[in-house]
């Protein structure tokens, strides 16, 4: 009776709690303040320059740099030429150092240093402890100034990457999103992957030419945080980068991006009893001043997860999903929208056509206000996240160096997503989705699907040759 009489109290006063229960959806909460901590900004001797924020919380050194460049500066007959350089700055050996060498001297003392290579530009990243700076900054010196490119290094990193371009084709989402791009981008840079006969012509000279191109103090941006006052940095880089010649020469960018392509479906043969789909077009540059309205649209169209129209309908409500989603892709030269989609083969024809007739409506009427500022709230309380820590904050700002944005930018964004409107957002989506100049590829087997593919226009069959 007891036990009753106890659980009864609990649910009469469960019952009275939900009473004044507040739906999170009506909570309110001040507006996020963002004022991340001011890096120094100073320029080297040798024209470099340099972000740095002290952080004394851990006894621990981050240092990265950027360089304009990367693959979309390959020439046309050595695609991959960036890539592979950037990679074999890393492992082909330094200075004095063997390959082996540098990999012993950085594992012993727990410190990492990592290269790559981006479409816009390239960039190498130091970590370590304070009390191993002058290991990890010697090595990281002998890498940008000094590097072996060691034969035998090279001769397997071309190997490599050559059996990876033999099975380019295996993965039906990596080959899908190969073709998307090689087709919205037909005749740029920015749609070029690496072939047999480009790597073939990749050679060690070539490694060593593309990097005294590209690899300058004069063309470089660097962002440091750590354990270290700024007197104590400016020796260290006076000390490890101090007859560090300058290139000059100013890097070239690619030209801009124009719509090459016809729409239609382009179709990649694959016998898989899934269909993977992906849709979308050029769309608009990384400072054009609608990307921010453009984002917050894009979230509420397929960008948000669970909260989005995509997924919301075509995942949720029709369950033909098993992944799916909208995105954009800003770039310096043009970026692309686009849409995604894993389904059943027999389901492809309808998700393709929900996919379409969604984007079509968003275009013709629209998000809703509550769409929108769900979209808003999430992008901007997310926003701060991404500058959290001062490792983050430098090298935000060196990435704004490198692509030729103004200091204070990353305030700007945020108070440009706090100004968009649901008339900025219906006006972009007018604007710039373009359903009719869509590239739609679809990976799969064509016989098991449940509609014929020029159902949604014109057919190009894709050759999956080995070149």
């Amino acid at each position: 009776m007891k036990l009753r009489i106890v659980i009864l109290t609990l649910v009469l006063a469960a019952i009275s709690l939900s009473a004044y229960a507040v739906n999170p959806r009506d909570m309110k909460f001040p507006d996020l303040t963002f004022n991340p901590p001011e890096p120094t900004r100073f320029v080297t001797d040798n024209g470099t320059v340099v972000y740095f924020l002290e952080d004394h919380q851990l006894p621990v050194m981050s240092v990265s740099i950027m360089f304009h460049g990367g693959s979309a500066h390959d020439p046309a007959d050595k695609i991959g030429l960036a890539d592979i350089t950037a990679t074999l700055l890393r492992t082909g050996g330094a200075g004095k150092r063997s390959a082996d060498q540098v990999d012993q001297d950085l594992d012993f003392v727990g410190a990492s240093i990592n290269s790559q290579a981006a479409s816009d530009y390239l960039a190498m990243v130091m970590k370590c402890l304070k009390k191993d700076i002058d290991l990890g900054m010697g090595i990281f010196a002998d890498m940008l100034q000094h590097p072996l490119f060691d034969t035998a290094k090279v001769s397997i990193e071309l190997s490599n990457r050559k059996d990876a371009i033999r099975r380019q084709n295996d993965e039906p989402g990596m080959l899908t999103r190969r073709i998307f791009y090689e087709t919205i981008y037909t005749g740029h840079p920015y749609g070029y992957f690496p072939t047999l006969a480009s790597t073939d012509n990749i050679t060690r000279d070539a490694l060593m030419a593309c990097h005294k191109e590209y690899y300058n103090p004069d063309n470089a941006v660097m962002s440091i945080t750590g354990d270290m006052t700024l007197s104590e940095l400016k020796e260290l880089l006076n000390k490890y980068f101090g007859q560090w010649p300058k290139g000059n020469k100013a890097i070239t960018p690619p030209p801009m991006a124009t719509m090459q392509y016809k729409p239609g479906v382009y179709y990649v043969r694959k016998d898989i009893n899934q269909a993977n789909i992906r849709m979308g077009h050029l769309i608009m540059t990384d400072k054009n001043p609608d990307r921010h309205a453009m984002d917050v649209l894009n979230f509420a169209l397929g960008g948000g997860g669970f909260t989005s129209r995509l997924t919301g309908q075509i995942r949720t409500s029709a369950g033909l999903a098993y992944s799916i989603g909208s995105y954009t892709f800003y770039r310096p030269e043009m970026g692309s929208f686009f849409a995604l989609c894993q389904t059943k083969a027999e389901t492809m024809g309808q998700a393709t056509q929900m996919m379409l007739d969604i984007i079509t409506k968003v275009k013709d009427s629209g998000i809703t206000q509550e769409e929108m500022d769900m979209a808003k709230e999430s992008l901007i309380n997310s926003f701060v996240f991404n500058f959290a820590t001062p490792d983050q904050i430098v090298d935000a700002r060196a990435i704004m160096e490198i692509g030729g944005f103004p200091p204070d930018q990353m305030k700007k964004d945020l108070e440009a997503y706090k100004a968009v409107t649901l008339a900025d957002c219906n006006r972009v989506a007018a604007k710039y989705l373009e359903p009719k100049n869509m590239a739609i590829i679809v990976t799969g087997a064509k016989e098991t699907f449940d509609k014929p593919l020029d159902t949604f226009g014109p057919v190009t069959d894709v050759p999956l040759d080995i070149k």
